[in-house]
């Protein structure tokens, strides 16, 4: 007979596997520090951005001494902006566009605030009009 091997002896060797790392989960919840569209702003906070802009506190609806009316004046400007399409709905663009007109006006960052927020709401008082002029015109046509 011939010395053909059929069949070989195999040895089982243990396969060593790494341990599985078993996290924790926890219910934390992570909040990140989003700030809201602006058009939103005054729902979420209660108070429009304005007022946190030039940080103007509790008074600034108060009827002797407060600003009510140069806010309301500051907020339809930057709203008639986004509705128009001509700033993005963010705080973000608002702060960037409030640059740009602080250059425009000649206003100083150094001057008092309530000075500040008069000759801005003056300038937007201003552009309001000359927009409601611009669109009775195209309304109603040329005369």
């Amino acid at each position: 007979m011939a010395d053909t091997i059929f069949r070989t002896k195999v040895t089982h060797e243990t396969q060593t596997t790494k341990p599985i790392k078993v996290t924790e989960k926890t219910d934390e919840v992570v909040t990140a520090n989003v700030e809201p569209p602006y058009t939103e702003y005054a729902t979420i906070h209660n108070h429009p951005f304005t007022v946190d802009y030039f940080q103007l506190g509790d008074t600034w609806q108060d009827k002797y001494g407060g600003f009510e009316k140069e806010v309301e004046t500051i907020e339809g400007y930057f709203k008639r902006r986004i509705q128009q399409g001509e700033l993005q709905d963010e705080t973000k663009a608002v702060k960037e566009h409030l640059k740009k007109l602080y250059k425009l006006c000649s206003i100083d960052k150094n001057e008092r605030v309530t000075m500040q927020i008069e000759k801005l709401a003056a300038y937007m008082e201003f552009i309001n009009k000359t927009d409601d002029i611009k669109f009775n015109y195209k309304k109603y046509g040329n005369w």
